[in-house]
């Protein structure tokens, strides 16, 4: 073929074209930022270390060695050199109720009537008319429009607390007649020393508009749970799935209000290197999330399931379908990770459970329920001895469909042993019918009581465990009840999970500190030096794992967050210490130095700020201490845990 042939000179073209494309992701490929002279810690599928990382744009572009990495500097190019400092992947906490620990913290700041949230103060409380007292204080105070929904906050707390005598006015003494003398305009909602999810006090004017809304009614009638008097009507006490409507209707602050408090709340937990985090949400809170994400000013990623269709959903076989769509939605920032019921028992003396007490006392309320709040069992009506006749479970509805219909089962407190063995069961009966995909990515949240000897099932089916170390601290009292054996062995048996094959990630359920509750895990120490359940230790690159790579694929962004890998999304975050070689005991001072999400710099401590003389446009330059000095001095109970 001749050089001037036609042909060629089309040939020639094409292949000038394709070197000039292939010219201008190689000029792109300079990198905004690299860290380099480091320990990279990447987390990837061989757990390799590197010593270099860059970042291009909003993802990680390169990783591996100083010469290699280096590379990519181009003249515009901010470079770190860390002097020997490790990065992780950025820790990602699977179950945190990030809005209701906000609203605790920084409440203050915008005040009962902005926060929709109003405290009843059970300091010097010796009998139900002091709690009317207060309530008829408030409702003078605030001139709440008739009609509208009010929220009453008892700040008074069952579940490591609280006392036998206020539980007695709460579960007892109190009614909804009690209630009507002062609220007989407005339907109110009244919270149980529990997290509100799983009951309230009403009073008259909120039953009947829930009794006699057409779109709850005949639901509330067949599911329950509603506790009855002498004469069989309902005496103002609610529980799941009824509490659930409730839930729905008295919502929140305004998203303008609400950002504000959140927001600072999340850079809180990006001074401890936390870059996403996943936790069930009202819709009054997405709202104020989704606010901060169309604006660009989200600090922190967070996944959510989505709480408010439980309860609220009649027809589960036409509307299902639509539900199971939704998970997966969102921004890179905001996104859905499931629609569940959020709760399928109670927490500790309300954990579901198959266990015989020993002694002791798990909680000041165990007279009320003796066995938990079983919300999968149908033969569970409520607290002993108050509850009304139900006619189906809602809860085991709701799980089968869910199956049915590819509706994944997440974000969901599961607390108890028995609870665990009977959505294991369904999950066998669900595949057994539609096929391994049905339960596919299910989790459980907590690990507070899991029977080792239902791990197999768990590993067979795929199923995660989402444990908090909290459980640990609360060990002596799980033997005082139910015995050393189930102490050491029930409560997140990590370990046992991973032989069995099943997923386990971390999760904190509190607002503490990350690295100490992670650091629980490896040495299972107590807060008074007791170890609990010594065969469940993990080792420091396994506890790593939990809260970054595995983590990642329970918030259902695999592909994108977890590891420091190219192509992923660049949040990581650049440590005090070597969380892989410090002893067992120091691990759980481990912090950060610098937080990056989406490849943005969001958090320098100051130390790190002066030496190397960074100080990013929006980033927060503070301690983690200071942070949380920021706080208001007036506390909220907030939205229930």
């Amino acid at each position: 073929m001749s050089f001037r042939s036609p042909l060629f000179a089309a040939a020639f073209f094409c292949l000038t074209c394709a070197v000039l494309l292939f010219a201008v992701p190689l000029q792109a490929q300079q990198a905004d930022i690299i860290l380099h002279n480091g320990k990279i810690v990447t987390v990837d599928g061989n757990f390799s270390i590197a010593e270099a990382v860059a970042v291009t744009g909003r993802q990680f572009s390169a990783v591996g060695s100083n010469a290699d990495v280096m590379k990519l500097a181009g003249p515009n190019t901010q470079v770190i050199d860390l002097k020997g400092k490790t990065a992780i992947p950025g820790l990602i906490d699977t179950h945190s109720h990030i809005y209701n620990y906000a609203e605790t913290a920084y409440g203050g700041e915008l005040g009962p009537e902005k926060l929709r949230r109003f405290p009843i103060d059970w300091r010097g409380i010796t009998g139900k008319d002091d709690v009317i007292n207060q309530i008829k204080g408030l409702m003078a105070k605030y001139h709440f429009k008739p009609g509208e929904w009010i929220y009453f906050a008892d700040e008074v707390g069952f579940i490591n607390g609280g006392t036998y005598e206020q539980a007695k006015i709460l579960y007892d003494d109190l009614h909804r007649q009690d209630l009507d003398k002062v609220t007989p305009n407005n339907p109110v909602a009244l919270t149980l020393g529990i997290p509100d999810l799983n009951g309230f006090l009403l009073n008259s004017k909120a039953i009947d508009t829930i009794w006699t809304d057409l779109k709850y009614s005949d639901f509330i009638k067949r599911y329950g749970r509603f506790w009855i008097d002498a004469s069989a009507r309902p005496e103002g006490h609610i529980e799941p799935p009824a509490s659930r409507i409730v839930n729905h209707l008295i919502g929140g602050g305004s998203p303008e209000d609400l950002s504000v408090i959140f927001k600072k709340y999340m850079q809180e937990w990006n001074a401890i290197g936390v870059t996403t985090v996943s936790t069930r949400m009202p819709e009054y809170a997405q709202k104020a999330y989704a606010y901060l994400d169309a604006r660009g000013e989200m600090p922190l990623r967070v996944g959510y399931g989505m709480l408010d269709y439980f309860g609220t959903t009649k027809d589960l076989n036409k509307e299902m379908t639509a539900l199971g769509k939704k998970v997966g939605t969102g921004s890179d920032f905001f996104w859905v990770t499931s629609v569940a019921p959020t709760a399928v028992d109670g927490a500790t003396t309300r954990a579901c459970t198959s266990q015989k007490r020993t002694g002791g006392a798990y909680g000041v309320i165990d007279s009320w329920f003796p066995t938990g709040q079983c919300h999968l069992d149908i033969e569970y009506r409520g607290a002993k001895g108050k509850g009304a006749p139900i006619q189906g479970n809602y809860f085991r509805e709701w799980v089968m469909d869910s199956g049915k219909y590819g509706v994944r089962f997440a974000n969901t407190h599961v607390a108890g042993d028995r609870s665990h063995a009977l959505l294991l069961s369904i999950m066998e009966q669900l595949v057994q019918q539609y096929g391994p995909d049905a339960v596919k990515g299910w989790a459980f949240d907590h690990c507070a009581m899991v029977n080792p000897a239902d791990l197999p099932r768990a590993g067979k089916l795929g199923a995660t465990f989402s444990c908090l170390a909290s459980n640990i601290e609360r060990a002596y009292t799980v033997a005082e009840s139910y015995g050393d054996d189930v102490a050491n062995h029930f409560l997140s048996p990590i370990q046992s999970m991973i032989n069995a094959k099943a997923n386990v990630v971390f999760e904190m359920d509190h607002d503490g500190y990350t690295w100490h509750d992670l650091g629980v895990f490896i040495t299972r120490k107590d807060s008074k030096g007791k170890v609990w359940g010594p065969n469940e230790k993990v080792d420091h690159a396994t506890a790593l794992k939990m809260i970054t790579r595995w983590a990642a694929k329970y918030v259902l962004k695999d592909d994108k967050l977890g590891s420091i890998e190219p192509g992923k999304l660049a949040d990581l975050a650049v440590l005090n210490q070597d969380p892989l070689t410090v002893s067992d005991d120091q691990f759980e001072k481990t912090g950060s130095r610098m937080t990056m999400v989406d490849g943005k710099i969001v958090y320098v401590h100051p130390q790190f700020s002066q030496e190397y003389n960074l100080k990013p446009p929006g980033a927060m330059v503070s301690t983690y201490e200071a942070l949380k000095a920021r706080r208001s001095p007036v506390r909220f109970s907030g939205s229930g845990g």
